[in-house]
């Protein structure tokens, strides 16, 4: 992360998730995800399996499937995941979770609370935060 943002890098990660990213079932046809998507703004979906998050589908991941996709009707949501749902603790610093992006070459992290998911973090998400809010997020460094 470049010099001007490692002031917040120590910033616990819960202050800059996305404390509700949109959610899909495994099972779910991709057709009804994308309509249930038509009014809100997302780049991202975490996708569940029997109660977990176990992956993660883009919307460049959707755009790329149902213009491919032969029979769009059978499509399930879990043929999509691109990657597994990498999960950082609620309370690490933001420097844990910008490394683990940068080390798998992500730009999504999942937030856990004792493995349950309480949100999620994106590298552009937290650059935005830096840049245009630098005197919002000083509030929250100890010191």
């Amino acid at each position: 992360m470049s010099k001007e943002y490692s002031e917040f890098c120590t910033l616990p990660c819960k202050v800059l998730m996305n404390k509700a990213p949109p959610i899909a079932q495994a099972s779910e046809n991709l057709v009804s995800l994308t309509n249930s998507l038509l009014d809100i703004d997302y780049k991202v979906v975490v996708v569940y399996e029997d109660g977990e998050p176990i992956g993660l589908v883009t919307l460049k991941d959707i755009m790329r499937w149902l213009v491919m996709a032969k029979n769009k009707a059978e499509v399930l949501v879990k043929d999509l995941i691109s990657v597994p749902l990498i999960m950082v603790e609620l309370d690490a610093p933001l420097q844990d979770a910008l490394n683990l992006m940068e080390k798998y070459d992500i730009k999504h992290i999942g937030v856990h609370e004792g493995k349950v998911l309480r949100g999620l973090l994106t590298k552009n998400g937290v650059k935005e935060m830096c840049e245009l809010y630098p005197h919002y997020l000083r509030q929250y460094i100890v010191t």
